[in-house]
């Protein structure tokens, strides 16, 4: 039975694919949390109605609907404790979340449609939104949702830097994402781009077998991968978090590898934008609370379908660099990213770098 819950675990996990490489079938499920119900402010702190920032806010100040389109897994593992607010009538606006549990593709398409007005996607994958010519909606940039997701995993002993994989070969998932650009440009970094044989394979199925098989074989994976992988390869361990790794350059550029974000319709935000504010710091006060309370976030997970496995959720969370990133220091960490992505390859981020317009600059209260 252990055998056959982990094969099914891997199975949904596939659907994951998505958030960190290409594209593939939609299959989504809504949860409204939506309530009719009056804003207990004392339960959120967050008083929309009465707040007041630097500058007027553009568009309406009555509460609205906002449908909230997210991928399953790392984006949407920390917005338990939001979901649960707007489910119980604890906003001020009235959010409609949508689960999809393959990749971003349906959310971006739906989002042009204007059938969503926020969705989460990966980090390059915004801008090529940004950049696509041919979008009926314009978007902004609103937050990183979570920053380095990736780890080495290796049952090889010898392998606990960077160096140590001079010659050797790197399984992976995530070609055309965030996890090739990242990784890629730390092999660069490291002076390891031609002494490491980087390969890419389609499913977390054909990685998890060859850790399975060859002996002392490596892999670079993305979380909550890295825990199930844990369960299914005896002796496998975690040699390099890759987020450090970076960390270590110390990039002056002050760029950080940047997994996911989420982006809003430019004539929603125009039209609505104390609605973009509140989202914003409830998903801040949600990650916040499920990085201290992760056993009880974990459990979340489930109902709201943002993962299918509480007990794997409760030991991947804190490796997620699950955050609510906004204003400016999103600016820095975002824009130095697609600009290390586009030097290596203008295409992954849509041909051209983001004008100061992407990034949406919150007013300060």
């Amino acid at each position: 039975m252990k055998k056959l819950k982990l094969f099914s675990l891997i199975l949904s996990l596939t659907m994951l694919i998505g958030v960190f490489s290409g594209c593939s079938n939609s299959d989504s499920k809504t949860k409204d949390t939506s309530s009719n119900s009056s804003l207990n402010r004392e339960n959120t702190g967050i008083d929309i109605a009465d707040s007041d920032t630097e500058r007027q806010l553009m568009g309406s100040a009555d509460a609205t609907d906002v449908r909230v389109g997210l991928i399953m897994g790392p984006p949407s593992m920390g917005l338990g404790w939001m979901m649960h607010q707007a489910e119980q009538g604890n906003t001020y606006n009235r959010y409609t979340f949508e689960i999809d549990g393959i990749d971003y593709t349906g959310l971006a398409a739906k989002l042009n449609q204007g059938d969503y007005d926020i969705i989460t996607c990966p980090s390059n994958v915004c801008s090529i939104l940004y950049n696509n010519k041919d979008m009926r909606e314009d978007v902004r940039v609103i937050s990183i949702n979570n920053m380095g997701v990736l780890y080495v995993l290796t049952t090889d002993p010898s392998i606990h830097s960077m160096n140590d994989l001079k010659g050797r070969t790197v399984y992976s998932i995530g070609e055309g994402g965030p996890p090739e650009y990242t990784f890629g440009y730390l092999l660069e970094q490291s002076g390891l781009s031609g002494d490491v044989n980087f390969s890419f394979r389609a499913t977390p199925f054909e990685v998890l077998n060859l850790l399975q098989d060859e002996k002392n074989s490596i892999a670079l994976l993305p979380q909550p991968f890295v825990e199930v992988a844990k369960l299914l390869v005896s002796d496998l361990k975690v040699a390099i978090n890759v987020t450090e790794a970076w960390d270590a350059l110390n990039l002056e550029s002050g760029a950080e590898a940047v997994t996911t974000v989420s982006i809003v319709r430019k004539s929603f935000l125009e039209e609505h934008e104390q609605a973009v504010v509140e989202y914003l710091k409830l998903a801040g006060q949600s990650t916040d609370y499920t990085l201290e309370h992760v056993e009880e976030a974990a459990k979340w997970t489930e109902p709201y379908e943002t993962f299918m496995n509480p007990e794997i959720a409760i030991d991947a969370i804190p490796y997620c660099s699950i955050c609510t990133i906004t204003g400016e220091e999103m600016k820095e960490k975002l824009s130095g990213f697609l600009k290390i992505m586009y030097d290596t390859n203008p295409d992954a981020v849509g041909g051209a770098m983001p004008g100061d317009d992407f990034y949406y600059m919150p007013p300060e209260e």
